[in-house]
């Protein structure tokens, strides 16, 4: 009993860190700052894009070894047949030559280092390398693109949570107008039309706060997915819902200036270019000869290199200097040297699309932006107007002098205004968020 009563406490012992740190894992704030850090390292699309930087820098070492001189060893043992000598014709029955040792055997090894080859060789490591870069890019495009989704789901959440607060009022305020009513109707003061209208009232706003529920619970999974948590992993948001203009926030002409020189998408243009010149240097370099040093060491058995044969194993070495050049590559070439050049000029054009887009984009978020800020001053008046017409209405409808129709627009009015701020601010944080992304810098 003893023994047991120890293992039990040896288990809860052992047990209650780990408890804790899930506990204080789940209950700890994230801001979005965090949300980037754990899309970056859990993120799916993210860690697949890294495996295939590193595919692209293996190729790029791989290519390098060409620089080094190739060499091949073979070995080989056989039996040799009598062979027949047809003295009087095919025709006729043959006569065979006897040999003496019908074994046959062989071990070479032969090496080449290649001197010139019309720089094919270096062009390879180029078209590697920026191939590689590209790969660099293209990552760093899928990470701003990932970070621009993680504060899209990130804000819907403040964005639900903050009409869930404004909805809970709203149903409060509706359920406390709704007593008051019901009073005024069973003293018969008030229409049972009227009474109807605020019970009607209140269920929409039921409905509207389990629509937020059901919206906030959506926005939580596409996030928990890209941080890499589970779905339904509860998430407590740092951030709050207020926005100041950011320090990082620039002029128009500062983010174009940005954006040509760090956009992934603008070094995904000049990366383009570079590598169509490489191919269109490589077709040239079919052009060129070849020169590279060979050699050749041999161990066989029998000796029929040379006359007079011998049945006995000889040694062989050869070792020079190889010139080739291919004459076809004149007249083959021709239009695929036409084709590359094209193709180089369309990257340029591709490039200049590349820009013109960047600027359209930057433009209107830019435009987007300052609007949104604008438009939080106007809303945070709106709210302000909104309250105090409220409290009129309010009380002139208790007081017999409006009615509940006034009341209840001046609080769907109410509820608008604080709707309204809310989605400038998250307009406002998404816009900017956005001319980091096309600039390069979330």
């Amino acid at each position: 009993m003893r023994i047991v009563l120890w293992i039990f406490a040896f288990c809860v012992i052992f047990n209650q860190p780990a408890t804790a740190q899930e506990t204080t894992e789940t209950n700890i704030p994230i801001n979005l700052q965090q949300a980037w850090q754990r899309a970056d390292e859990y993120s799916t699309e993210l860690r697949s894009q890294r495996i295939d930087q590193q595919i692209k820098n293996e190729h790029v070492l791989d290519i390098k070894q060409n620089w080094l001189p190739s060499v091949e060893v073979d070995a080989s043992y056989g039996k040799l047949a009598n062979i027949p000598v047809f003295v009087n014709g095919i025709l006729h029955e043959a006569e065979y030559i006897p040999l003496e040792d019908h074994s046959t055997y062989d071990a070479n090894i032969e090496a080449y280092f290649n001197i010139y080859n019309g720089k094919k060789t270096k062009l390879s490591v180029e078209k590697a390398e920026a191939q590689a870069d590209m790969a660099e890019h293209i990552a760093q495009a899928s990470q701003s693109e990932i970070h621009y989704e993680v504060a899209s789901y990130y804000l819907d959440l403040l964005r639900t949570n903050e009409f869930e607060k404004i909805i809970e009022q709203n149903i409060y305020r509706n359920s406390k107008r709704l007593d008051q009513i019901t009073q005024l109707y069973d003293n018969g003061v008030v229409l049972k039309s009227d009474l109807l209208r605020a019970q009607l009232q209140l269920s929409q706003q039921k409905v509207n706060l389990q629509k937020m529920q059901n919206n906030k619970a959506l926005a939580g999974q596409h996030l928990n997915l890209l941080m890499g948590y589970e779905d339904a992993h509860p998430l407590q948001l740092a951030d709050s819902i207020e926005y100041a203009v950011p320090d990082t926030a620039m002029l128009y002409a500062d983010y174009i200036s940005v954006a040509l020189k760090q956009s992934p998408f603008e070094k995904m243009a000049d990366t383009q270019i570079s590598m169509s010149e490489l191919e269109q240097k490589e077709i040239k370099a079919e052009k060129l000869p070849r020169i590279g040093m060979f050699g050749k060491y041999s161990y066989s058995y029998p000796q029929i290199m040379l006359y007079p044969y011998s049945t006995s194993p000889y040694l062989l070495g050869i070792a020079g200097v190889k010139i080739s050049y291919n004459l076809s590559s004149l007249y083959h070439n021709k239009h695929k040297e036409s084709a590359a050049a094209l193709e180089v000029q369309q990257q340029y054009l591709a490039k200049e699309q590349t820009e013109e887009t960047l600027r359209t984009k930057i433009n209107e978020a830019y435009k987007r932006f300052k609007e949104d800020q604008d438009n939080i001053e106007v809303s945070k008046i709106s709210v302000q107007q909104a309250e105090e017409n409220y409290r009129i209405v309010n009380q002139t409808y208790f007081n017999k002098l409006a009615l509940l129709t006034d009341l209840l627009e001046a609080d769907t009015q109410l509820q608008q205004a604080q709707f309204d701020l809310v989605n400038n601010y998250i307009a406002a944080r998404m816009h900017f968020y956005q001319l980091q992304k096309i600039t390069g810098e979330l």
